[in-house]
């Protein structure tokens, strides 16, 4: 029996309701630090695919999907399980290592049974609570792939095949009514994706 392959990453969204610089003024010198992050935008298994078997390998695999995600005000729905004006969430599956052909498209053998998608961290009714920097709180919702509601027990996003390789989900901010002006609301959710071969 083969074991399934279950691969985590996080996404951070945001609502942005403004940003605000830091501003440095000196009369002859000033100096300020700016940080820097990286974070390659990917998930997949990290077992080797050994060379000839790009095609067939069961870890040839890879997941493109959104770091991070901006919503703002056009985001807001607050009909229930509408996701009309939400963000796109976008998922797209290739090889992690390209064949002799050179092209890195995902192969049947490589998810033979596709990749489910899941997101964690819902509550009962699909609620993520985004938490203000200073006060308040935004509840967002996110939709599967058929915009159906994520919830704690209905997870699944919905699965990406070699033949259709890019899916999307959506964000939509459902309730707004305690956000306070000047801040930024932000969450995360683990995103994990399972090839079952």
């Amino acid at each position: 029996m083969k074991n399934k392959k279950l691969f985590a990453a996080a996404l951070t969204a945001a609502l942005a309701v403004s940003m605000m610089g830091t501003t440095v003024m000196a009369a002859t010198t000033a100096e300020g630090t700016t940080k820097f992050t990286y974070q390659p935008g990917t998930a997949g298994p990290i077992d080797p695919v050994n060379p000839g078997d790009e095609e067939t390998s069961v870890n040839n695999w890879l997941v493109v999907y959104p770091r991070t995600v901006k919503l703002t005000d056009s985001n807001v729905n607050t009909t229930t399980d509408d996701f009309t004006g939400g963000a796109s969430l976008s998922f797209t599956v290739k090889q992690k290592q390209a064949g002799a052909d050179g092209s890195d498209a995902i192969q049947q053998a490589n998810i033979p049974q596709g990749l489910k998608v899941e997101a964690e961290g819902a509550g009962q009714n699909g609620d993520y609570t985004l938490t203000g920097d200073t006060q308040g709180t935004a509840t967002m919702h996110l939709g599967g792939f058929n915009n159906t509601t994520i919830t704690d027990t209905a997870k699944e996003l919905g699965s990406l095949t070699h033949d259709a390789v890019t899916k999307n989900g959506k964000a939509v901010i459902r309730n707004n009514d305690a956000v306070v002006d000047g801040n930024t609301y932000s969450g995360n959710v683990t995103f994990t994706f399972t090839n079952p071969a």
